[in-house]
């Protein structure tokens, strides 16, 4: 309890639900309503770690600019939402298991990062403000790494996107690998942030549960990964986003993510596939840094770097500071294609 409880606990130290399920920590009696109040018991172990983090200073308004294309894909059709900022090399952004175009606000408005790079987001179909694709019901929703890989081709072209440099988190992160690997001529090469060879350890029934209020155990199931330590406004900000997510929609993303395999694509690997930057945030409790370590190690032309301060989101969670760790990772892509990065920068201006 005394790590538990620490003002600035060690990476893993920081999630009670880490704890319970790797089996350190240990809840007798209705474990039921330990997960329907799961809130309330997290809540009170940060009322009891002495030094909360700051609330952010107010960052710059968000200038994003949202647009809706019609998208067709191994998905089905929808009404998918864009939302593009900046200007410089494109980079198209997408989000983590269940979530949308709004874990990137932060990147745009708390970070320089869109003074140099246009920061292109899309969210996948019954996610975020896309429409469900027609002729499905709520409860529908599948993916594939595949069908991930047709969707983010498909979106690329619908914008208009030339050779865009990839940029996810988590499934996203995985998807982008997969992107890149079958798709090598289409971008220009990817940042995957909190991706490994493969994910084991996601699922639970506890996802799909109708006794317990998921729009408060989504965001349980997701805070306690991230450093306590990052700024309160922007967890809050991943918390909040968890509890919006559409009827199924994370569940449904976990089981996609937990179909990746790294072995299924390794083969497509060479050394003239385009750069790959591989990130990994130390408090990460799912998708360990070295778990990071050994996709990099997979892939012959990549890169991989610690994120000692960030967790699971670090894009969200800390986007000042994952500006630096991504400014310095698309640094390492364009040198395996700058004439790419150098072309698409002369265009925009």
């Amino acid at each position: 309890w005394d790590r538990l409880l620490q003002s600035s606990p060690e990476p893993g130290w920081q999630s009670l639900l880490h704890l319970v399920r790797t089996g350190v920590v240990v809840v007798e009696g209705d474990t039921r309503a330990f997960y329907r109040h799961l809130h309330l018991v997290r809540a009170l172990i940060e009322s009891g770690r002495g030094g909360r983090s700051e609330a952010s200073a107010h960052p710059r308004p968000l200038t994003a600019v949202g647009s809706y294309l019609r998208v067709a894909s191994a998905l089905g059709v929808a009404d998918i939402h864009v939302e593009r900022c900046g200007q410089g090399p494109q980079l198209l952004a997408l989000a983590t298991a269940g979530s949308d175009t709004t874990q990137w606000h932060g990147l745009m408005t708390a970070s320089d990062i869109t003074e140099r790079y246009e920061l292109i987001t899309v969210d996948l179909p019954w996610h975020g403000r896309s429409s469900p694709t027609f002729g499905e019901y709520p409860g529908e929703w599948r993916l594939t790494p595949a069908d991930y890989t047709d969707f983010i081709v498909a979106a690329a072209d619908a914008i208009g996107l030339e050779r865009p440099t990839l940029v996810g988190a988590s499934m996203a992160g995985a998807a982008v690998v997969h992107a890149v690997a079958t798709h090598p001529t289409r971008f220009a090469g990817a940042v995957a942030c909190q991706a490994g060879e493969r994910v084991r350890n996601r699922a639970s029934d506890l996802l799909t549960a109708t006794d317990i209020d998921q729009t408060l155990l989504v965001p349980e199931w997701t805070v306690g990964l991230m450093n306590p330590a990052s700024p309160r406004d922007f967890r809050t900000r991943v918390w909040w986003g968890y509890s919006q997510g559409g009827h199924g929609t994370y569940a449904a993303d976990i089981a996609s993510y937990l179909q990746w395999d790294v072995d299924d694509v390794a083969s497509l690997f060479d050394e003239r596939t385009p750069h790959i930057a591989v990130l990994s945030g130390s408090y990460d409790t799912t998708v360990t840094p070295d778990d990071s370590r050994r996709l990099a190690a997979r892939i012959p032309n990549s890169s991989f770097v610690e994120m000692p301060e960030l967790g699971h989101f670090p894009h969200a969670e800390n986007p000042a500071l994952f500006a630096e760790y991504l400014d310095a990772a698309l640094i390492r892509v364009r040198d395996q294609h700058p004439s790419v990065l150098q072309t698409a920068l002369e265009r925009s201006r």
